[in-house]
């Protein structure tokens, strides 16, 4: 038996790398022999939260686990169990733009802890369609979709209820409203949830909007 740090980290980790409160304690009795203090549940949320810098009970030491919803949201997260997103071979390491694709238009793909923390929830299944694209080496991918975009005619918040987990087709199609969202059709993870506001917004805003004779012909900036 390990420390309870130890053990709470090796919980986490037999779940896959997030969990709710409910798994990590079943994941925690597992590694802990009988019988337990009395308080030892307190004693797992204490040491979650003090070595989270999600929590306002961080102790500013080691930064081991993650909340994308913070205290309330009861789904936490190792914070190294989080994979970086693997890279397209034709950007290399020294791109000066890596995070900008040409295509018909200009796609704007963030790379933020916030954006991978999700898809890692996720396990970077689309919450549309629910594929994990296989990009090879037992490596899977998907993207963040900011459902108001950030940008200045749009002015979206950069917060996991205005983000979607999409694969790269319905990323782009949502990008270009070309389809309506409907929330009660959206797969969900315990942790994450897409506020119906953002929603309406797509379907108003960008799915509404009058067709453009010169979309897809013009360089334009998404988010």
């Amino acid at each position: 038996m390990g420390t309870w740090t130890d053990d709470i980290v090796e919980a986490i980790e037999l779940l896959g790398g997030s969990g709710t409160y409910n798994q990590i304690y079943a994941s925690v009795a597992s590694l802990r022999p009988s019988p337990l203090p009395r308080s030892w549940k307190k004693i797992v949320q204490r040491h979650i939260q003090n070595l989270s810098s999600d929590s306002s009970g961080f102790k500013g030491e080691a930064d081991l686990f993650f909340s994308v919803d913070g205290i309330g949201g009861g789904v936490w997260g190792l914070r190294r169990a989080v994979p970086a997103t693997p890279l397209a071979a034709d950007l290399s390491p020294g791109e000066r733009n890596p995070g900008r694709i040409a295509q018909t238009t200009y796609r704007i793909l963030r790379d933020t802890r916030l954006a991978r923390q999700l898809k890692f929830l996720h396990r970077n299944q689309c919450q549309i369609c629910g594929i994990a694209l296989d990009v090879g080496g037992g490596n899977t991918y998907a993207e963040a979709h900011h459902v108001i975009p950030l940008g200045a005619e749009h002015c979206g918040p950069d917060v996991a209820e205005n983000i979607l987990v999409l694969c790269p087709n319905h990323h782009a199609q949502c990008d270009m409203g070309a389809i309506e969202l409907d929330l009660s059709n959206i797969r969900t993870v315990a942790g994450h949830s897409v506020a119906l506001a953002s929603i309406q917004y797509h379907n108003a805003k960008i799915h509404g909007r009058p067709p453009s004779s010169n979309r897809g012909s013009e360089a334009s900036l998404v988010e």
